[in-house]
């Protein structure tokens, strides 16, 4: 994959490989994943943005990829602190991100 999108992962392993040094544990399934580099905390959407600045220029390969039976999703985790706050996700966002494979995901979390 890494070669295909010509993009360095965040984290990858190949099933059949250790999960860890230390761990004798195997990796029953793959995975190839690709986190924004902008700082913990901030919007979903400006995350959300980053990433699709890189991957839609792929978007040939990703359902390529996708046809051949790899899944994908759009993962994002969304902590609320002390003050509510709202997951703002716009249409012009809604439509970059229906050009590429993948559902998403929304964790929303608090503190407790």
């Amino acid at each position: 994959m890494t070669r295909l999108l010509d993009l360095q992962p965040s984290q990858a392993f190949e099933a059949g490989e250790r999960a860890g040094r230390r761990s004798n544990a195997i990796h029953r399934g793959s995975l190839w994943l690709l986190s924004s580099e902008l700082p913990p905390g901030g919007e979903v959407a400006d995350h959300l943005h980053w990433l699709l600045n890189r991957l839609e220029p792929k978007a040939d390969a990703l359902w390529r990829l996708t046809d051949q039976g790899y899944v994908a999703d759009w993962f994002c985790l969304a902590a609320s602190h002390a003050t509510e706050h709202a997951v703002e996700l716009d249409r012009r966002l809604l439509r970059r991100l229906l050009v590429l494979p993948g559902d998403l995901l929304l964790d929303v979390m608090g503190d407790d």
